[in-house]
């Protein structure tokens, strides 16, 4: 069945272009407007051409301010607010331009701007039935909460963190504080890392030392820590990301505060903290969790940043199984290392949807002998197809298709219909 599904434009409540009364000698404002709805969007009369050069002019303008900053990573804006603002204002003027142009032919499915920030969006727009987020939740949790896992993606947050605060033009005393309290937790984590000549590989000391060892340390401290980090980092505007992600981790933390991270212990112990850990996140992080959702970009693509995407689905074949999703980014630069960085970026994104459709068609059986859940896989008739395509739209460019890591990315240029 044809997806046969109109385009809206992207974030009109963000750049809406209103054309003045006449005798104004403003011409066409770009100015704020209310959101429109799906009929109201039907009926609506397509762009005049004196809108898409105006409209094109400012694209224009946007992406000469923005030149050589890479928006796409999501990590270069943060030490200059306003050029954070300009790529805002540029990503929706950008959707709403081509939506405008593709509506003359024949539209893809309608897009609009999404943050991949929590499974529960990734399942929204796949359209997975409640019933099968408990399996996405099931198979996820026990491969993501590994204390590895768990504790190279608290590194990469505390890393991208640092690495944001250090551009920082004017850094505020709470921003110097928070600096100063993310590099003692890093060196924290470093410190209980396992050492190369663990206690269980040592020769047994022929005195024991009189005094008791001192308690192992506990997840609570680092808890302790990204607290006062949280606080500190909400009194800096650009900084905001990496707060959400500090709260974020809170969330595993709080779960596993009373677990010993002490790593100078015997070989069984260590296994065992390590074990609990991993048992305590799976058991308690839920499928909105963002924590958990941050597990599984690291685990995917040792990173934690979120993806920023336009996307689109369509739904086909009996009962809707097949899906078709098109994810978005518009480039303000067109040279080639841009249209690396945005592929890279797309590809995150539909990497994160394609794990998480095979989670969703999978199912628990009851347990077995052992008492663990067996998972297994629907064939491909039971749970449909998934096709995925990525497209990056930029001045310059060269028209294309390439080929990533299995998936196809179109390269469009923006131009006058």
């Amino acid at each position: 069945m044809e997806c046969r599904t109109k385009l809206g434009p992207l974030l009109r409540a963000n750049a809406v272009l209103r054309v003045l009364p006449p005798g104004s000698h403003r011409g066409i404002h770009f100015a704020p407007g209310p959101a429109s709805s799906d009929d109201e969007e039907q009926g609506r009369s397509p762009p005049s051409r004196r809108w898409f050069h105006a409209a094109y002019a400012r694209l224009l303008r946007h992406a000469g301010s923005l030149s050589g900053v890479d928006h796409a990573g999501g990590g270069s804006l943060v030490a200059c607010p306003h050029a954070a603002v300009r790529a805002a204002h540029f990503d929706a003027l950008a959707g709403e331009f081509i939506a405008a142009a593709a509506s003359r032919g024949h539209p893809p499915p309608k897009m609009k701007a999404t943050s991949l920030s929590s499974l529960t969006r990734v399942c929204d727009v796949l359209g997975v039935s409640a019933q099968r987020r408990k399996s996405v939740r099931l198979t996820v949790c026990p491969q993501v909460t590994q204390h590895h896992v768990w504790r190279g993606a608290l590194e990469a947050v505390l890393g991208d963190l640092q690495a944001d605060m250090v551009s920082l033009d004017s850094p505020s005393p709470a921003t110097q504080m928070a600096e100063q309290i993310a590099s003692a937790c890093t060196r924290f984590l470093s410190d209980t890392a396992t050492s190369s000549t663990p206690s269980w590989m040592r020769p047994t000391p022929v005195k024991k030392p009189a005094e008791p060892p001192p308690p192992g340390k506990k997840w609570q401290e680092v808890l302790d820590m990204f607290s006062d980090l949280g606080k500190s980092l909400e009194t800096d505007d650009r900084l905001a990301g990496h707060a959400q992600k500090v709260e974020a981790m809170k969330e595993g933390l709080y779960q596993i505060r009373d677990v010993v991270i002490e790593r100078d212990i015997a070989f069984k112990e260590a296994r065992r903290q390590d074990c609990l850990v991993q048992r305590k996140l799976s058991k308690s992080l839920g499928h909105s969790s963002k924590c958990l959702y941050t597990l599984l970009l690291f685990y995917l693509y040792g990173a934690v940043r979120d993806v920023e995407v336009h996307v689109g689905k369509c739904a086909s074949g009996k009962g809707g199984r097949d899906v078709a999703v098109n994810a978005a980014k518009f480039l303000t630069d067109g040279d080639e290392l841009a249209v690396r960085s945005g592929v890279k970026q797309l590809s995150r994104a539909l990497g994160v949807f394609r794990f998480v459709w095979e989670a969703a068609n999978t199912h628990c059986d009851a347990a077995n002998d052992n008492g663990k859940d067996v998972v297994v896989k629907k064939n491909e008739d039971a749970k449909g197809v998934l096709e995925l395509q990525g497209h990056l739209w930029g001045f310059g460019v060269e028209e294309k298709a390439m080929t990533y890591r299995g998936d196809v990315f179109h390269v469009h240029r923006i131009q006058l219909p």
